[in-house]
């Protein structure tokens, strides 16, 4: 009887063991393992810039490698809901822009809702986009741009990253503003070149990668696209000089999947914020000509919200499709 007394206890012990697995990896700290930040676009991005900006600073605070994934196509919906259906457990982060957690809901039927799936982080940065073409280019400024296209409609062309990215809907805005017909033409890689080359007009490009390319002598300026003149490029004029009331800011914030635990959304946040809050990312940030800014979850879920409700206005005037 002792024998089996002794025997079932230990099968008890076993099993309150066995119970209490899950609870114990519940409980394992966070990170403990490589975290990964997808940007839904190309190298060479400005978010994929501040991607690996951010991945270098964050890896040596939370002691853990960071890996940036480029996973592009379909003006960011693929990167974008490869996050939204990941494991909600903090090490699949999306760094993503204005387009497509604003913008794709409108255009595209997607298998996914950038508000209910993706949870907000933090708002990196805002900035400036730039109307830029060939350092050759016979255009001076938005005034001689505006004027050849209205002469000869349909002859003139600008460039983007594809159908639906921002660089294509801020391009459409300004043909609506302008009162033109210029062509969009769309590419699945890098632009650049070819607008350097002179073959495609002008491109609507984040000041990130723009203002390299106009500090070598390879583009020029001709307007940044928002209300006022930013301060990193003051000589440049504000395409609302031309064309009042046009404002198109870019954006880049930080988002996980839906059902993170808070805890883990809270950390994510105190550490990007802390990054954007240090003197050696915030030069690096105002290189490039962008605004470091920095917020809570619930302040960043609003503005997404707002940014969302003014694209899809946009998008419904103008009558903008994806392909």
């Amino acid at each position: 009887m002792k024998i089996v007394n002794t025997t079932l206890g230990w099968i008890a012990v076993a099993s309150l063991m066995i119970a209490a697995t899950p609870a114990l990896a519940q409980a394992e700290p966070y990170p403990s393992k490589p975290i990964r930040f997808v940007v839904a676009f190309p190298p060479g991005n400005a978010t994929d810039i501040l991607a690996r900006l951010f991945a270098d600073k964050l890896s040596q605070s939370m002691q853990q490698p960071i890996v940036v994934e480029n996973k592009p196509g379909a003006a960011g919906i693929i990167g974008t809901e490869f996050v939204a259906k990941a494991p909600a457990d903090g090490y699949t982060v999306l760094i993503g822009q204005s387009g497509a957690l604003a913008v794709n809901p409108y255009l595209y039927k997607l298998n996914f809702d950038p508000q209910k799936d993706l949870a907000p982080v933090t708002l990196l940065i805002t900035g400036a986009t730039v109307m830029a073409t060939s350092a050759e280019s016979p255009y001076k400024s938005v005034r001689d741009f505006i004027t050849v296209a209205k002469k000869d409609p349909g002859k003139l062309t600008y460039a983007s990253y594809g159908a639906g990215h921002i660089s294509h809907l801020i391009g459409e805005m300004f043909k609506a503003y302008a009162g033109i017909d210029i062509v969009h033409v769309p590419y699945k890689s890098g632009p650049l070149p070819d607008v350097i080359a002179g073959r495609v007009d002008v491109i609507f490009e984040g000041t990130a990668v723009a203002v390299p390319q106009i500090n070598a002598g390879r583009m020029r300026a001709l307007a940044v696209m928002g209300a006022k003149r930013s301060p990193g490029l003051p000589n440049v004029p504000s395409v609302a000089e031309d064309l009042p009331g046009f404002d198109a800011p870019g954006w880049v914030g930080v988002m996980v999947p839906a059902g993170t635990p808070q805890p883990i959304v809270d950390r994510l946040n105190k550490e990007f914020n802390a990054a954007l809050a240090s003197p050696d990312v915030r030069q690096k940030i105002a290189g490039m000509l962008l605004e470091p800014t920095g917020n809570s979850p619930q302040e960043f879920g609003a503005f997404i919200r707002n940014q969302s409700e003014r694209w899809g206005k946009v998008i419904r005037e103008a009558n903008i499709k994806g392909d």
